[in-house]
């Protein structure tokens, strides 16, 4: 089994405004290439409590999503559910 997607909920930061998430996500994105994780798609889902939502694409390692840890996420109160793969 190998770790192939993060999926991860949060929400905007207080006083956020749609364009300033949209330029602070285009940031986030290019840091997380840096560490060679692939933000696929994000935006804003329906059916949670959350507001934005994205999909990481992890290449089957664990490794690069834990460093992504050092990395300021532009949403808070973010939590992640992963997918494997055969």
């Amino acid at each position: 089994m190998k770790w192939r997607y993060a999926i991860s909920y949060g929400n905007m930061k207080p006083g956020d405004t749609g364009e300033k998430l949209e330029k602070d996500v285009a940031k986030y994105k290019a840091e997380l290439e840096n560490v060679g994780i692939k933000m696929l798609f994000w935006g804003h889902p329906f059916g949670v409590s959350e507001n934005v939502v994205w999909v990481l694409d992890l290449e089957g390692s664990m490794d690069k999503y834990i460093k992504t840890m050092d990395i300021t996420s532009p949403i808070t109160g973010q939590r992640t559910d992963f997918v494997l793969e055969r």
